[in-house]
């Protein structure tokens, strides 16, 4: 009887954990109230064919850029960093037009090779990158590129 008891205790003891797990929250569990990701990408190098259509990135600049991601709602208004990046935005819906929103900006990205900065107000339309401000500089090495790109996406999309 007593051997029966040790195996329970054991069995239930080894549940805990998992009880425990299954009431701590993911990243993703944050999501629910705010159904859109606003999406910024950066790098030190070119994000798109010089001539290319502006939202066509390049492999490689998704391959070398630093992703900042958050959870927005239709209309919202916030500020992200990253460190090398940071931004502060307003959000706000087009009337009449679903899937477009109204994007207001400010913010500046430090590289190695200095700071770049811009700020304005332009239209997203859902799924689509846009950029909002980069640098171009020619030095002994070459030409250097920084950008910063912008997409607005569905919580659940990539």
């Amino acid at each position: 009887m007593q051997r029966i008891a040790s195996k329970i205790t054991l069995l239930f003891l080894s549940l805990i954990p998992s009880i425990a797990l299954a009431e701590n929250p993911v990243p993703g569990d944050y999501l629910a109230n705010k159904p859109l990701v606003l999406e910024v990408r950066y790098c030190e190098c070119l994000a798109t064919k010089t001539d290319g259509a502006p939202s066509d990135l390049l492999p490689s600049f998704l391959r070398e850029s630093s992703l900042l991601k958050f959870s927005v709602s239709s209309e919202d208004k916030g500020f992200a960093s990253s460190g090398d990046l940071s931004i502060g935005y307003e959000l706000k819906p087009v009337a009449g037009s679903p899937g477009q929103f109204q994007f207001n900006y400010s913010g500046s990205y430090t590289t190695s090779y200095g700071r770049s900065a811009g700020n304005g107000e332009l239209l997203l339309v859902q799924g689509q990158w846009v950029n909002l401000f980069g640098s171009r500089h020619k030095n002994e090495s070459g030409v250097q590129h920084s950008n910063v790109e912008v997409r607005l996406a569905e919580s659940g999309g990539s």
